[in-house]
């Protein structure tokens, strides 16, 4: 029996695998569950696969999105850590109320977010260590980026929603910053993007926080591409940091340095 239960869980998520990001997203909105910490596909197939056998808290499910909600598409419904961090008036980090947040999770998700925000956990022994490294990442997040999900030096794989959130125009304050967005364009077969990969991310580095640094997969969301009107790959697009519109953008692969060039012409 135990064999036969350990194959049908191997074989569901081998099942889950040849679902699309976007698939598993929507089966989980309408299951009602949140995954708004989940940065990857992997992350997202353990969380639909959990769901499925039953095996998440209420915390993470999410209330029916009201009316309102639904009439604006750049509103997600699912609860997020990032949004429990703002207070009502969204115009402060709620260090407690992140915390709480964080503490519903097992010590397994905590130290799988640590991962994929690149926090080293090696050493963090206890649940409330991994808390509060968390809660100082995203801390750190929401001051440099309005979705909480692009950190100073690093290149961000984000999705439509977190895209979304990067180009609204709002009004300014503590939390967001006016550091420009460079938008790396990319699929996964590109040659040329593959190959530009390396210098992105050491230009993401040597600009630090002088200009948020993200790459989103045209495959994955080409409602996203068309938008932009992208015709070749890579395309990388630099975004003004206070309004949201496109500034300047160039075609095919660069190296760091012209990057770094393209980025810091439109660094205030």
């Amino acid at each position: 029996m135990i064999d036969d239960d350990s194959q049908q869980q191997q074989q569901q998520r081998q099942d889950l695998r040849f679902m699309s990001i976007r698939e598993i997203k929507d089966e989980l909105k309408e299951m009602g569950i949140s995954f708004s910490d989940c940065f990857d596909k992997d992350s997202l197939i353990e969380r639909l696969e959990d769901a499925r056998n039953g095996n998440l808290s209420s915390a993470f499910k999410v209330a029916s999105p009201s009316k309102d909600d639904n009439s604006n598409p750049s509103r997600s419904s699912n609860s997020t850590t990032t949004t429990t961090a703002r207070n009502s008036t969204g115009s402060a980090f709620n260090r407690e109320a992140t915390a709480a947040d964080l503490r519903t999770k097992t010590v397994r998700q905590l130290r799988t977010l640590c991962a994929e925000s690149n926090i080293r956990w090696a050493n963090l022994i206890e649940k409330e260590e991994l808390v509060q490294a968390l809660v100082q990442y995203q801390e750190e997040c929401l001051k440099f980026s309005r979705s909480g999900k692009i950190m100073p030096g690093k290149v961000a794989l984000i999705d439509d929603d977190t895209l979304t959130k990067e180009l609204t125009t709002r009004a300014a304050s503590s939390l967001d910053s006016t550091a420009p967005l460079l938008l790396d364009v990319f699929a996964t077969w590109c040659g040329p993007c593959k190959m530009m990969s390396p210098f992105l991310e050491d230009a993401a580095a040597q600009l630090g926080d002088k200009v948020r640094v993200a790459k989103i997969d045209s495959d994955q969301y080409p409602e996203w591409a068309s938008q932009l009107n992208v015709r070749s790959l890579p395309t990388i697009i630099v975004f003004d940091g206070k309004t949201g519109k496109e500034l300047e953008r160039v075609e095919g692969a660069l190296s760091k340095d012209q990057l770094v060039q393209l980025a810091m012409k439109h660094v205030a």
